[in-house]
């Protein structure tokens, strides 16, 4: 048996704090935050009082290092000092010793509790481009997206016809180039017969006399310039345009890149149409891209100083997204998940068969690019449809005292969901993402005053009328950030979903709970 099985003691949760004990000695921690359960939680810092039983002289070792060189002081015998979980998960072991006997052994564990910010915030950046671009191409060509560009007229161009135009100028600018490239002469030399030679080269007559395996004694067939010397073959200088120019070999560089950006939206009629008419000009002018050394070309024509323009253009409008969520650093991961939450709500009603059809101050194209700005505290919306069912999803709607649509003071819900069937009927839904999360009993649960929240958001959200006030909300949900636990099923908080109110896990990078998402919201927001 182990030598430290008899005096080994468990931590249990008392009214002072989590306490191991023995008949020989004494561990009292009691946590600065509030803790749940016969565990802590990283980045948890506690009060630690050890003392023997019987007044003897100990020494205390906390994961092998002795308590004194981790600040801890002495008070009689008894030691005590501030603990600190750290910043990595595991056990923290207790060993107590008078002189060279152990008397209490003990070990505390330390639950993750802090999310992966850095790792979550990339993979939502990625998943929001994602989504974000193909809610944009997805939208149909009525669908009007600010630009910051303008018609002859003065009047505002629309997303679509910006790019529509760009495309068209395009097409005309490389067939013009096409027709009459940049070229220039290249000299090469030729060795023929005689008898096929052109004749017009001053150098030829030289080198053949230099050439003496061109000579014959054949003076019937060869006539010669030297008497019984004759000549069967020439070397010749000729010069022919070539297109494989500097000038070229960017162009095509920068056909390259467009061609790259448009394959992400190929499945789109418009990224079809661009790549195919790229990808046929890039047929026409088979060189390789511009090589390191190149010069970059300086004086152009009409037509290449056009091409480069409207090329910088489109990859302006294809280039990766900018704004709102794309300006955040990873230290605002909390704020980019409510972002992400609602494009994911979006995405996944997308994959249930309903197709966007137009948005409400949410895409605009800026100097910067494609900038996607559903900006927290300002609604925006997003349209879509299914045969004739219409579903609004809107981002940080507001319901305030003043218009009658909050009972007691105004109301901000991240996330609304508005489901309009033929019938003329409506269900909203309310949905709250929240960066958090708690333990509890070793299961990721959402944060009870976020539950708290959905209540208030389900009571007071309504419309009032002259003599009642109706409630209008279906749900209220909280997503949170946790995987897929089978044990997060039997909790009240995932219980109580079918009545409304609680907590769904949502992980970014997750398949397990995206899945559980998308079963949720077409058995209870879409039935």
């Amino acid at each position: 048996m182990n030598a430290r099985q008899h005096i080994r003691a468990v931590f249990a949760q008392t009214t002072e704090g989590l306490v191991a004990q023995n008949d020989r000695a004494r561990i009292l921690l009691s946590p600065v935050q509030s803790f749940d359960g016969d565990h802590l939680s990283e980045s948890t810092e506690c009060n630690c009082l050890i003392r023997p039983r019987n007044g003897e002289n100990i020494s205390v070792f906390i994961n092998d290092q002795p308590a004194e060189a981790m600040g801890f002081l002495r008070d009689g015998h008894a030691l005590w000092g501030r603990l600190a979980t750290g910043d990595h998960p595991g056990h923290i072991r207790f060993c107590i010793r008078a002189g060279d006997a152990d008397l209490l052994y003990a070990e505390l564990e330390v639950r993750p509790s802090r999310l992966d910010y850095e790792t979550d915030y990339h993979i939502m950046r990625d998943e929001l481009q994602r989504v974000s671009r193909q809610l944009l191409y997805l939208l149909p060509n009525h669908a009007r997206i600010a630009t910051h560009l303008t018609d002859a007229q003065g009047g505002a161009l629309d997303f679509h016809q910006v790019l529509d135009q760009l495309l068209n100028q395009l097409v005309r600018t490389l067939h013009a180039i096409v027709k009459r490239p940049d070229r220039h002469l290249k000299t090469a030399q030729r060795i023929r017969a005689v008898d096929r030679a052109h004749g017009r080269d001053p150098h030829a007559i030289a080198h053949l006399i230099r050439s003496p395996q061109f000579w014959t004694s054949d003076t019937h067939r060869h006539p010669s310039l030297t008497e019984g010397i004759g000549y069967t073959h020439v070397r010749e200088t000729h010069r022919q345009p070539d297109i494989d120019t500097p000038r070229n070999r960017h162009l095509v560089a920068h056909l390259e890149r467009v061609s790259r950006r448009a394959q992400t939206i190929a499945h789109t009629a418009l990224g079809h149409r661009l790549k195919t008419n790229v990808n046929h000009f890039l047929r026409l002018l088979p060189l390789s891209p511009a090589r390191r050394g190149d010069p970059v070309p300086v004086h152009l024509d009409a037509r290449y100083q056009t091409a480069f323009a409207l090329i910088r253009a489109l990859n302006r409008a294809l280039a990766p997204c900018v704004g709102g969520p794309f300006d955040l650093s990873y230290r605002d991961t909390h704020v980019l998940y409510e972002y992400w939450i609602y494009f994911t709500l979006v995405q996944t009603l997308c994959d249930l068969g309903f197709v966007p059809t137009h948005d409400s101050n949410l895409f605009h194209l800026t100097e910067r690019g494609l900038s996607v700005s559903p900006t927290q505290g300002e609604p925006s919306a997003i349209h879509l449809q299914r045969d004739a069912r219409r579903i609004r999803c809107l981002y940080n709607p507001t319901y305030t005292t003043a218009s009658g649509r909050a009972l007691t003071h105004d109301l901000r819900p991240d996330i609304v969901i508005e489901v309009h069937t033929p019938g003329n009927q409506r269900a909203i839904h309310a949905f709250d993402a929240k960066y958090r999360r708690e333990d509890h009993n070793g299961v990721w649960i959402p944060m009870r005053e976020d539950i708290d929240k959905m209540h208030a958001y389900r009571d007071a959200i309504g419309q009032v009328t002259a003599t009642a006030f109706q409630r209008i909300l279906k749900s209220a949900i909280v997503l949170f950030p946790a995987p897929a636990d089978p044990a997060y099923r039997t909790h009240a908080f995932c219980t109580s979903l079918t009545h409304g109110i609680g907590g769904l896990p949502l992980l970014p990078g997750d398949a397990k709970t995206a899945s559980a998402l998308r079963e949720y919201i077409a058995e209870q927001v879409l039935m």
